[in-house]
């Protein structure tokens, strides 16, 4: 029985209601997004550049919040854009640290590709990015080691076929916990700092559990079909009171987020 993986869940839930931006806020969040995207490439490769979601902007424009510096806009030109151009952010911590955080996880998405299909893109992969994740490791020596401690609880949960949706998505929320407070990893922290960071760990917490429950739905059927692993299939009573308990982790967001 083939098993779903982060990779298969991630990324791509959080995203904006564009018609409710106005212009200026549309154009910063094309900013974050293409400064993340420009800081994979500048300071770590093209290939990771692949693994870009828009997670990863919001991730991005939360931790930007607590920086103190104004954001450097500038309109350039790109390979997918060659004719208009776009706007990007540089010299932004928050940007550069969600850029980090996705090669952490494209590192780790083909790493497993490897272990579990052998597949030659896997492979290529793992190959094309250990330098640079052997350079983040160092850097966030914390952040790398509970990120693989994350994973391997979900993965061994999914391997025995959990039959409780609640622990599955506990463990999809560590995973997004560690991402959320690893931006401030061996800062000394003032007490307003600790406390920003508690309540990033909430967020990414409600965050997580949200994200793994409303992927577990949307593939229900095409899990039930293809015989891949999904915990609502062996949930007792399927998908009764999922709609309550997505709602429940909508206003932990909103709730953690004001």
């Amino acid at each position: 029985m083939k098993m779903v993986y982060y990779q298969d869940i991630m990324l791509g839930y959080v995203t904006i209601e564009k018609n409710e931006l106005k212009v200026r806020d549309y154009t910063l969040y094309q900013g974050y997004y293409c400064g993340i995207c420009k800081s994979i490439a500048r300071r770590i490769g093209q290939i990771p550049r692949l693994g870009l979601s828009y997670d990863a902007v919001f991730l991005a424009l939360v931790l930007a919040g607590f920086e103190d510096t104004k954001d450097t806009l500038k309109l350039e030109h790109c390979i997918t854009h060659p004719i208009e151009k776009k706007p990007v952010i540089y010299d932004n911590a928050a940007i550069d640290y969600g850029a980090d955080v996705m090669v952490i996880l494209t590192y780790h998405k083909f790493l497993d590709d490897w272990k579990d299909e052998k597949s030659v893109a896997g492979f290529a992969g793992k190959t094309a990015l250990r330098h640079a994740y052997k350079k983040l490791e160092k850097r966030y020596q914390n952040l790398c080691t509970n990120v693989e401690k994350a994973l391997t609880k979900l993965s061994l949960l999914e391997e025995g076929k959990s039959t409780s949706v609640d622990q599955t998505a506990e463990a999809f929320s560590d995973l997004m916990e560690v991402l959320f407070t690893g931006f401030l990893e061996g800062s000394s922290l003032s007490a307003k700092e600790e406390k920003q960071t508690r309540v990033l760990a909430q967020l990414g917490r409600a965050l997580g559990r949200w994200i793994y429950i409303i992927d577990a739905l949307d593939d229900y059927e095409k899990d039930m079909e293809k015989g891949c692993y999904n915990p609502l299939i062996y949930r007792k009573n399927h998908l009764d009171g999922m709609d309550a308990l997505l709602y429940q982790c909508l206003g932990e967001i909103a709730m953690t987020y004001d």
